[in-house]
């Protein structure tokens, strides 16, 4: 039996690539969503209101609104670029600003209860279609938004787990990621990256029926290339040209090279959209338009044994 699935990863807090993610499911007519990791924002912005004026600045602009219809458009305008919207009076904000706790314990919360929202959406709009939905953690995102997905009755987690799903196939799945210079919450060496790997392809059984999940792509692919930076993360630039370089994980290619399971679904390194083959494994990273408000995906028709079609969606 073929299984359509839709794979797309790195939507990093923007609603409206989420809200795409899960219509996917109706434009393509597909059997399984999965969303491969960094679902979560990378900030909270202020919204700051004072004689019942609200500012906020974001790229640059400030944003003014008076009344909640106005103030519902700069919410919208934020949310849908990733981060996250605070809204504070002028004394709460003084007070929050100069605490950093009070900050993590903010954007905690809006990262947990941004993700519950999105999975009720997904609830909604996919309950009694029939199709599976599965979305993982990745290196960027805290491990407050587990209890969020944890308390699902459609979307699954299948983070570090062998997940059967139609068709007869296994969803091996592995969010955290080789270390980065950022230091992310999910990181790992890569020698547990490849004995936890490793662990759940054995676990899975025939390789030949198991798609790889797993957030961080092979290193020394079209995948994995990323502009090398400098001591002070900046962008490395040679000749006038950014100078790239590889930055997957060994231990995930290792895997690849010596089960040689069905097909590899990865993200995590956004400029690097395309297809690899390593052995028999096709592996495929969509990118990442997040944004933009773009979503960038790849459909694949696949079976026990073979992928029949792929195609990279873009909107």
């Amino acid at each position: 039996m073929a299984v359509k699935i839709f794979y797309a990863s790195d939507v990093h807090g923007s609603e409206v690539c989420f809200r795409k993610f899960v219509n996917a499911a109706k434009a393509y007519k597909v059997d399984v969503l999965i969303l491969g990791g960094d679902i979560t924002g990378k900030g909270l912005v202020p919204v700051v209101e004072e004689g019942g004026v609200y500012r906020a600045e974001l790229f640059g602009k400030v944003w003014e609104a008076r009344g909640e219809a106005e103030l519902g458009k700069v919410l919208s305008a934020i949310r849908a670029s990733g981060f996250y919207a605070v809204v504070l009076g002028r004394e709460e904000y003084e007070k929050v600003r100069s605490s950093p706790q009070l900050v993590d314990e903010l954007f905690d919360k809006a990262m947990a209860e941004t993700v519950r929202s999105w999975v009720k959406l997904a609830e909604e709009r996919l309950k009694g279609s029939g199709v599976e939905v599965y979305i993982m953690p990745g290196n960027d995102d805290r491990y407050v938004i587990d209890s969020a997905l944890a308390e699902s009755s459609l979307v699954v987690n299948p983070d570090g787990r062998v997940v059967k799903i139609k068709g007869g196939l296994k969803l091996v799945s592995l969010g955290a990621s080789n270390p980065t210079p950022w230091r992310t919450p999910r990181e790992l060496p890569e020698e547990e990256i490849y004995r936890r790997l490793s662990g759940l392809v054995e676990e899975a059984g025939d390789p030949s029926s198991t798609i790889l999940n797993v957030h961080v792509p092979p290193h020394g692919t079209t995948l994995d290339l990323a502009p090398l930076l400098d001591s002070g993360l900046r962008v490395v630039r040679r000749g006038g040209e950014v100078e790239m370089v590889h930055v997957g994980s060994t231990a995930v290619r290792k895997v690849i090279e010596e089960f040689q399971p069905l097909a590899g679904l990865h993200g995590h390194i956004h400029e690097s959209k395309g297809v690899a083959r390593i052995g028999r494994t096709l592996c495929f990273n969509p990118g990442s338009d997040y944004s933009s408000g773009a979503l960038r995906g790849v459909l694949l028709v696949v079976e026990p044994g073979k992928v029949k079609s792929y195609m990279f969606t873009y909107g």
